[in-house]
Order: structure tokens, then C-alpha cells, then sequence
């Protein structure tokens, strides 16, 4: 029997000045609002009725994606629930409500859940993907290849888990990606609105 071939893309992207987006997460939401980025548990430091409010400059629109400039996944309960009848369960990932404010500070009726990736796999390519690594005097652990910036993404595909369709890199946990049988599972579903993603080998923005 052939295997079925996946193609991968990293999530979530600027989706444009139409769509709502939410303030940065900080310390009000979470104690170290940098684990957001590294793919460890929160959910023990994010209540339920944590707020988090539009941004100033937010679009109109509300869709099952909004934006925050952290590059959280903020999803619509519709794609929470798709997401975990495809496979990517509670223990792949949290899925963390919170209470969404406008800019006036209204509740707004939208529920949205915060969606972290807890899987992470070390399959960045280092031969054909396009980055800066940290000097040794930068790197926090001699010998090691630790990457500053990445510029363009390949990944190792025969180091991916056969049941991952969202995780994070593990070389650079603030990279996540989705298989594109999840994507194409939300496209169909007409869940994808607000979400913009990102091929391999093209450029990170």
C-alpha cells in the first residue's frame, strides 16, 4: 500500500488589516507569557476568565482565526472541536478559553479559544533551510546548533510522527506547523476564515 504523502505549512501568519486582532499576551494574561512560545503547558496559569481585549488597531472582521502580534493560535470553538475529532487531542494540545473584550471593553458574543501546540519534533533541515544560528558566546548550551532566526523552513519529513498534524519545531518551538490533510479538513469545513499559513521554503514573515 503507498503512503500517503503530507506537505506541511507554519502557522498563523498576518492575515491582513481586516481581520480582529487581539493585544500582545503579557504578563496581565500569564505569569511568563513566553511559555506561550516554547510548547509547555499553561493551562495551570490561564483561567477561563482571563480577559484579553481587541488591539487599537484591530480589523472588523471576526472569523474563526484572529490575530495577535505574539502569533498565538487564537481559534473559534468550531475549530477547537474539528481539530480534536481529527486527531489532535487534549494531550497534543491545549485548548485554553479566555473572555475577548472590544476596544471599548464590551464582551464580546465570539468565543475563542487559545490553541497550544504541546508536540514538538527536532526535524528542522539543516542543510536546506535558510537561517542565522546564535554565536558561542550567544548559545545558551556549548556545542549545540542554536538558531536565532529563520529565514526559510524545510523539515525533515521522515522525522515527523506519522499522527502529527500540529506540533511545534523543536529546534524553534515559536515555529508551529499543520499537515495539510488538518488544513484541508478546516477548508472544507469553510473553518479556515482569518487563518493564513505559510509553505515550506518560503519566507518567514
Amino acid at each position: 500500500m503507498t503512503q500517503t504523502r503530507f506537505s506541511y505549512f507554519t502557522l498563523p501568519h498576518f492575515p491582513g488589516p481586516e481581520i480582529a486582532a487581539t493585544e500582545p499576551f503579557t504578563g496581565r494574561h500569564l505569569p511568563k507569557p513566553i511559555r506561550t512560545r516554547w510548547g509547555v503547558p499553561i493551562g495551570m496559569d490561564f483561567h477561563p476568565a482571563t480577559v484579553v481585549t481587541l488591539s487599537a488597531k484591530s480589523g472588523p472582521r471576526f472569523t474563526d482565526f484572529i490575530h495577535t502580534t505574539t502569533r498565538l493560535i487564537l481559534a473559534s470553538e468550531q475549530v477547537c472541536g474539528l481539530f480534536q475529532a481529527g486527531g489532535v487531542t487534549r494531550e497534543q494540545a491545549e485548548y485554553l478559553p479566555f473572555v475577548l473584550k472590544d476596544k471599548k471593553g464590551k464582551v464580546r458574543p465570539e468565543k475563542y479559544l487559545l490553541i497550544n501546540p504541546l508536540l514538538k519534533f527536532p526535524c528542522f533541515d539543516f542543510e536546506r533551510s535558510s537561517y542565522t544560528l546564535f554565536s558561542d558566546e550567544e548559545a545558551t548550551t556549548p556545542g549545540v546548533k542554536e538558531i536565532c532566526v529563520i529565514e526559510k523552513l524545510q523539515v525533515r519529513e521522515d522525522q515527523i510522527p506519522a499522527d502529527a498534524k500540529l506540533f511545534r519545531l523543536a529546534e524553534y518551538p515559536d515555529v508551529k506547523l499543520i499537515r495539510s490533510d488538518l488544513l484541508d479538513a478546516l477548508k472544507a469545513q469553510g473553518l479556515d476564515s482569518g487563518l493564513a499559513v505559510l509553505p515550506l521554503g518560503g519566507f518567514l514573515t
